[in-house]
């Protein structure tokens, strides 16, 4: 009986090559946390890299995808829509109810545009929220998964993070693209000529370990 328990349960572990650290030929990388850095993550693409160029300069950027601003915009048009239509049928408060999705989507669609990130690499300098950093710092891109457990579906979220010198990170951005996330980390290492440290396809080490693994174990 264990042992048919033991088979089912097998089926459901984390069965990726443990990731060895020492893989990317650099100490700092044995020092840093592998742990997601941001919780949950959207399960479709919320920001692509998009690169610009002037006169005077040449940036890369992290732009809000045009199917993360419908999203948003379709929450914020119902609740807009729906309110003045509850209140001229009924001419009572409760339309108020509306006005939640209407903040929602606004919410959204203010956090996603604050998550924006612009790069460059002509000036050495990063820019998010409107605040100027200095991009010599900037060390190598680090690429994480996360399982995201919700009540009718889960899935995988991926994150790219920027590793500074002194093994501090910064999220760029967490969505459930796969595809998007490593094309737009190889892009932007070749704009900033840093490394990509890539863990998607590995189970990571030690108390690091994937939480959908833990909990088949």
């Amino acid at each position: 009986m264990m042992g048919l328990i033991d088979s089912v349960f097998g089926l459901f572990k984390d069965r990726r090559e443990v990731l060895d650290l020492s893989s990317f030929n650099d100490p700092l990388a044995l020092s840093i946390d592998w742990k997601p850095l941001v919780g949950g993550g959207s399960n479709f693409c919320t920001h692509r890299l998009r690169k610009t160029s002037s006169f005077t300069e040449d940036l890369a950027c992290f732009k809000v995808t045009f199917v993360a601003f419908l999203f948003c915009i379709v929450f914020a048009i119902v609740g807009f829509v729906g309110f003045f239509v509850a209140l001229l049928l009924s001419g009572d408060e409760s339309g108020w109810f509306f006005l939640i999705f209407l903040a929602v989507g606004a919410g959204m669609l203010w956090w996603m545009k604050r998550k924006e990130i612009s790069f460059c690499r002509l000036s050495a300098y990063y820019l998010r929220a409107g605040v100027r950093h200095d991009a010599s710092s900037l060390h190598a891109i680090q690429l994480v998964r996360e399982y995201v457990s919700g009540n009718k579906h889960s899935y995988y979220s991926y994150e790219l993070n920027l590793i500074m010198s002194d093994g501090t990170r910064l999220n760029v951005t967490d969505h459930g693209s796969l595809r998007a996330i490593r094309e737009d980390a190889h892009d932007l290492s070749a704009y900033l000529g840093i490394p990509v440290w890539d863990a998607i396809d590995y189970r990571l080490p030690g108390p690091a370990a994937d939480p959908k693994a833990k909990k088949s174990e």
